[in-house]
């Protein structure tokens, strides 16, 4: 690798980290781009490249986590990882057959929503509208979906995670982003396994984002303890719509 490829990889790394220690991300919807754009890779080499960046990021917020305010709550942990991280399965199956161009509509519009959902929350917790409960059946029969798509994709799908966990379960916002990191380290290392049996073998370019991935969690952690979470949502959405758009013009030929 070139200096310039192995300093945008390892910045790359640290920003992802740090997203998902800030808000229990797996930090997909920055190491994908990165590795697209950054280094070259088609999206589904990115894809399967990201489920196994995840784990380290997700691993250490979830270690911070439990030094922090707000510490994972290990039951609900467990029910997510056993719905959750088997589905990603589905989602590298269908990476097997399915067009790359597809793959990037898929992951664009994810990240649309993805941003919606965070801006959303961010408006929430600064008072504007209110959160109706649902059954703590129904958030887990969503994580099979969370899964598939975190295996299509490459995304750890905590994003969405953190509300079911919170509307389902009645974990508290924080909480929820330490739970959620957690449930992640195990969706990666399922997801990854799968793309890694079925033939990916890019591992060895991934030290440098995967180093930067564990600071920046660790550091996103700490942080989190400290700035106000509306914010923060709120400009993580606008980045994941800038995210989105650049990959739509990709998939259409225009960038």
């Amino acid at each position: 690798m070139e200096i310039l490829e192995l300093a945008i990889l390892a910045f790359a790394g640290l920003f992802g980290g740090v997203l998902a220690g800030l808000f229990g991300v797996g930090g997909g919807g920055v190491f994908v781009p990165a590795l697209v754009y950054g280094a070259g890779w088609n999206i589904k080499e990115a894809v399967a490249a990201s489920l196994v960046i995840i784990v380290f990021s997700a691993l250490s917020g979830a270690v911070r986590s439990f030094r922090s305010q707000a510490p994972p709550d290990l039951k609900v942990a467990a029910l997510f990882a056993c719905t959750v991280a088997p589905s990603t399965l589905i989602g590298v199956a269908i990476s097997s057959f399915s067009p790359e161009t597809l793959v990037k509509l898929v992951f664009a519009s994810f990240l649309f929503i993805l941003a919606f959902l965070t801006f959303r929350r961010g408006s929430k917790e600064e008072g504007v509208g209110a959160s109706a409960g649902i059954h703590p059946a129904l958030a887990l029969f969503a994580g099979v979906g969370i899964g598939t798509l975190a295996g299509l994709i490459g995304i750890g799908g905590a994003a969405m995670m953190v509300p079911l966990m919170s509307l389902g379960f009645g974990v508290s916002v924080r909480a929820a982003i330490s739970t959620s990191l957690a449930v992640t380290v195990v969706l990666g290392i399922v997801g990854s396994t799968g793309y890694i049996l079925a033939g990916f073998d890019q591992i060895a370019g991934l030290p440098p984002i995967i180093v930067g991935s564990i600071a920046g969690a660790w550091l996103g952690v700490r942080v989190r303890d400290l700035l106000s979470d509306a914010f923060l949502q709120k400009a993580f959405a606008a980045f994941m719509v800038l995210v989105g758009i650049r990959v739509l013009l990709d998939a259409a030929g225009v960038a």
